[in-house]
Formats: structure tokens, C-alpha cells, sequence
């Protein structure tokens, strides 16, 4: 039996190596939030670095973060005269399909234009595929670029990324809020991914779930971040003017092609509607649609098309909320929802040095007597030349009321028609190399994941091959169509003259230039079609 001293040794050498164990975790615990800690500061440094990168004297990265593209736009010290004017958003502010053209572009060529003498630079940090939890990083930014003024136009993209429950992937989005440390993951990973983004051709499209605890989620942090950039702005004293977002309901039909849990009679119930409204059977065809609603309640494309049915018996009042309807029960929310065009409004009103520009008011004004479709929109969300104006037009209009600028000498009536700022870019001129670009990227746009609107598509590529007979991008994005819509002859004809323009055979893994030729070369080779009706009667 052992004595009572020999079991008090062990106990000490029990306790002793006990706090030794500690001690070296407590060490190591030590030396890694040090490390944590330091590379947090040093991020928040480098953050505030940026802000003015042309001072440093450093060379630039190879590849630069996305806040780093941003500001070097920005001069290296602002001058006591300028009046600094930043716009953040995404694909919108950015100026997708063409940012030559778009809404940050005419407003800068109008305010030089109307205020000559005045030292106003206007600088755009819209970003394509923003959320509002990247918009708040980049308003971050910003707010280190001594801005006198800030316009925040966001909530097209707050469902574009994968819908998940988890509880990992909401405290990754948390931790990217307040961490520059996963600011600066993130830049690195978006900058990574932008060179590695592959164009597929969906089985199966999956509607998101509103009602799903991820959705009501992110609502909730569209909210709660769109919050905080409003909140830090009034602390600071600088002028924010945050907008709603328009979009087109008029003419963009909700996502329903490839539908999950959507049948072979659901595909054929649109397209028979979709055939008695191309040949005026308006009876007919709200017939079908009520039909169509007993057998698929709440679905986004019948209340399309029972909007597209009201327009054209001239109740436009009823079409509008048909759309609105569509647009609020799309599979595939990649349109602002009324509920957060609401969140902006309640968010934005009644905070001082905070004013709201309400652009979904304001284009549905402009549309006077039918909602906005493709008169102000090239496809969902991204604007015309003369939607564009629009929204440039409404900012100046705003910069006045907050008597950032005076009238214009020549009254309202001067400002902003898009033509005199088009031919200045030379969009207008004959041939333009603008305007064919401009039509291709909303050709390739619109054919994408998810929406895989062809015949939209096709309608674009016939306005640029009449531009541009010779291009054999536009010829090979015209025989992409043709395959994926059944048109096996129209496609091999338009594939010889793409071959043929290009001097040689197309490369089918270009997903920038040709997204989908590789799909449509093998449907060539297999025979098979895909299941995809079209829209309008001109591509049957």
C-alpha cells in the first residue's frame, strides 16, 4: 500500500504538470490572438492605406484588391476647391452592360456640362455583383476618401449567392461586417474568382424559399447593413443620398425555364399563353391563365403573363400590380423586391444629412402610361441610355434640393437628355464600336444562368449584326441561339460565318465571348434540344 507522503508527491507532480499544460496553452493561446491581432491591425492599416494608394510610394500589387481598384480612380490628394462625389452600388452604379454609357458617366458629362465652373469630381465605386454587405466595406472606404457627398444605390444582389441555413456560413458573413482581416480574405478570394467563373447550362433551376429562415435572414442583414452605412454617415456629418432601386416589370418575364418542380404541362400552359397573346386571343388566353393559376397558385410567370394580358387590353393600373406581383414572386429573386425597396425607404427617411431618392417612384413616373420595360431597361435591372438619364437627371435634381448646386442657369429642361451625351462618346455615330459592344453584352447577359432568355438575346444579335455584318462574334452567339432554340439549320449557317470571319475554328471553352457555344456545338452533335420556349412569337 502506499504511504500517504507518496501520494501527496503525486498529487503535487499531478498538479504541477497540470499548470504546466496550461501555461503552454495559455502561451500558445497567447501568441496566436497576438498574431490574430496583428494581422487585424495591420489589415486596418493597410484599409486606411489604400485610401491613398498613389502616396505610398510603393509599388502596386500584381493583383490589387477590389478596394484598391476603386480608389485609384481617386487623385492623390484632393484639391481645397473639389466638391467629392462617390457612388456605391453594384452592376447598376458600376454601368453594366457598357460603363461609358451609364447613369455615373452622364452624370459627370452633365454636371461639367451645367456647372463648368464648379470643381466637382464624381467617382464610381459601383462593383458588379455587390451585395450590401460588400457595399458597406466599400462605403468604408470611401468614408477615408473625404467625401463631401455619398450616393448608396443597393439591393439587386442580396440573393445571388448560394441559399444556406448554415450557421457557419452567418457568422462568415458577420465576421466579414467587423474584421478587416476578412475584408481583405474576401477581396483576395473575389479577385481569385473572378478569373475561374464557369458558365453552366442549369438541369434544374431552384427557386429560393421566402419564407426559409435564410432568406428572412439575409433580409434582415440588408437591413441591418444598409442601416449602419446610413447611421455612420450622419455621425460623420457627410451627406448621403440613398436610392431605391427600379427594375423592368413590363417586359422581364420572372425565371421559369428549367424550374424545379415545375412539369412538362406546366412549360406547355406558358407557352399556349404565351401563343394566344402573340395572336390577340386576349379571352383565350386569360382563360388559360386562370386555368393555369388553379393548377399553379401564386406563380410568378402566370402573373406575368396576366399582366402582359391587362396591358394589352389597355388596365394598365391592374398590369402593374399583375407585375409587381411577378416581380415579387420570382423563383429567382434578381430584382429589389418591394419589401426591400421599403426597408430603403423607412432606413433612409428621417435620418439628418441622410435623403431618400425614390428611383422606383421616379421611373414609374417617367413611364407614364405603362410600367418600365424595355423602353428604360436592356434586360432586369440594368438601364437603357435614356433610363440612365433618368437617373442622372434625378441626382442633379437631388443635389440642388440639398443646395449642394444652384438651378441651372438654363432651367430643368437643359438636363439630361440622353442624345447630345451620346454622340460626345460617339455611341450614335454609324458603325459605332460602342454600341456593338453594348449589344453584345446584353446579347451574352441575357442568355445566362439563370435566365436563358434567347429570344431576347436573339433580338439584340440581329440589331448587331445589322450594325456589324463582319463581326464573327456576333454570327457565333446567333448560331448558339439557333441550336439552343432547335434552329439546326439557322445554326449551322450562322456557326460557317462565324468560322469564317474568325479565319479559323472557335474556341468553345471562351465563356466570355461565346457562354454557351460549347452547350450548343453539342447539341448540334447529339440532336437533342433543350426544353426552352420562347418569349415573343418573332423566334418561333
Amino acid at each position: 500500500m502506499a504511504s500517504s507522503g507518496d501520494e501527496s508527491t503525486q498529487k503535487s507532480n499531478y498538479a504541477s504538470g497540470s499548470a504546466r499544460i496550461l501555461t503552454v496553452i495559455a502561451v500558445n493561446l497567447g501568441i496566436v490572438l497576438f498574431i490574430l491581432a496583428a494581422v487585424e491591425l495591420t489589415c486596418r492599416f493597410l484599409e486606411s492605406r489604400a485610401v491613398h494608394p498613389k502616396q505610398s510610394g510603393q509599388a502596386q500589387p500584381q493583383q490589387p484588391t477590389v478596394d484598391q481598384r476603386l480608389l485609384a480612380q481617386l487623385p492623390a490628394a484632393k484639391s481645397a476647391s473639389e466638391f467629392r462625389v462617390i457612388v456605391l452600388g453594384g452592376s447598376t452604379v458600376y454601368g453594366v452592360p457598357v460603363p461609358e454609357i451609364a447613369f455615373v458617366a452622364q452624370l459627370r458629362y452633365w454636371i461639367h456640362r451645367l456647372y463648368p465652373e464648379r470643381n466637382i469630381g464624381i467617382y464610381n465605386f459601383g462593383y458588379p455583383g455587390a451585395t450590401t454587405a460588400d457595399v458597406l466595406n466599400h462605403f468604408r472606404t470611401a468614408m477615408g476618401a473625404q467625401p463631401d457627398l455619398i450616393v448608396v444605390i443597393t439591393g439587386h444582389n442580396e440573393f445571388i449567392r448560394p441559399d444556406t441555413d448554415s450557421r457557419l456560413d452567418r457568422i462568415r458573413e458577420n465576421l466579414e461586417r467587423h474584421s478587416a482581416t476578412m475584408r481583405a480574405i474576401q477581396n483576395v478570394v473575389t479577385g481569385m474568382m473572378k478569373y475561374r467563373k464557369s458558365t453552366v447550362m442549369p438541369d434544374q433551376v431552384l427557386p429560393r424559399d421566402r419564407q426559409s429562415a435564410s432568406f428572412r435572414n439575409k433580409v434582415a442583414l440588408f437591413e441591418n447593413e444598409l442601416n449602419e452605412i446610413v447611421q455612420t454617415a450622419a455621425r460623420s456629418h457627410v451627406k448621403l443620398v440613398v436610392g431605391t432601386l427600379p427594375s423592368n416589370l413590363a417586359d422581364w418575364p420572372p425565371i421559369f425555364k428549367r424550374l424545379t418542380g415545375r412539369d412538362q404541362r406546366y412549360t406547355d400552359t406558358v407557352y399556349r399563353i404565351q401563343q394566344l397573346l402573340s395572336e390577340g386571343k386576349s379571352a383565350e388566353a386569360q382563360e388559360a391563365i386562370s386555368q393555369g393559376f388553379r393548377r399553379y397558385p401564386d406563380d410568378a410567370m402566370l402573373y406575368y403573363l396576366r399582366g402582359k394580358s391587362q396591358l394589352a387590353s389597355g388596365r394598365n393600373s391592374d398590369a402593374r400590380i399583375s407585375f409587381l406581383k411577378a416581380r415579387d414572386l420570382d423563383p429567382v429573386p434578381i430584382r429589389t423586391s418591394s419589401e426591400l425597396n421599403s426597408i430603403i425607404r423607412r432606413v433612409a427617411s428621417g435620418v439628418p444629412g441622410v435623403s431618400l431618392l425614390d428611383l422606383d417612384k421616379i421611373y414609374d413616373e417617367r413611364a407614364k402610361t405603362r410600367p418600365p420595360g424595355f423602353d428604360m431597361f436592356v434586360d432586369n435591372v440594368h438601364g437603357t441610355p435614356y433610363g440612365e438619364s433618368i437617373t442622372a437627371q434625378a441626382l442633379i435634381e437631388q443635389m440642388v434640393r440639398l443646395n449642394i448646386l444652384p438651378p441651372a442657369a438654363n432651367g430643368p429642361d437643359g438636363c439630361c437628355a440622353p442624345e447630345p451625351f451620346l454622340a460626345e462618346v460617339g455611341y450614335s455615330t454609324a458603325g459605332s464600336p460602342l454600341r456593338l459592344r453594348f449589344l453584345l453584352e446584353n446579347a451574352t447577359y441575357v442568355m445566362k444562368t439563370p435566365m436563358l432568355f434567347y429570344d431576347i438575346s436573339r433580338k439584340y444579335l440581329q440589331e448587331a449584326a445589322r450594325l456589324d455584318p463582319n463581326s464573327w462574334e456576333v454570327w457565333a452567339n446567333l448560331a448558339t441561339v439557333s441550336y439552343l432554340t432547335g434552329d439546326a439549320a439557322s445554326g449551322a449557317e450562322q456557326l460557317k460565318m462565324a468560322t469564317d470571319l474568325h479565319h479559323g475554328p472557335l474556341d468553345p471553352e471562351d465563356r466570355i465571348k461565346t457562354p454557351y457555344l460549347k452547350e450548343a456545338l453539342e447539341t448540334a452533335r447529339t440532336g437533342k434540344t433543350p426544353d426552352v420556349p420562347c418569349l415573343f412569337a418573332s423566334c418561333r
